[in-house]
């Protein structure tokens, strides 16, 4: 009788943990709609070259 509970609280807890991470994708997905609607239409920006004395990524001129 103890197994049984035991697997109807597995169960019920994976059950629960599913809906949480649909619920999650779903927030995650809705940012990256709004994030991608605000976007610049024009692409990604000005493209980055690296310094080669630096070694850091600047826009090009």
């Amino acid at each position: 009788m103890t197994e049984l509970i035991g697997v109807a609280a597995l169960a019920v807890g994976g059950y629960w943990i599913v809906q949480r991470v649909k619920r999650k994708m779903s927030e995650v997905e809705n940012q990256i709609s709004k994030a991608a609607a605000n976007a610049d239409p024009n692409g990604r920006g000005t493209k980055l070259v690296r310094d080669p004395v630096s070694g850091k990524y600047r826009p090009s001129n």
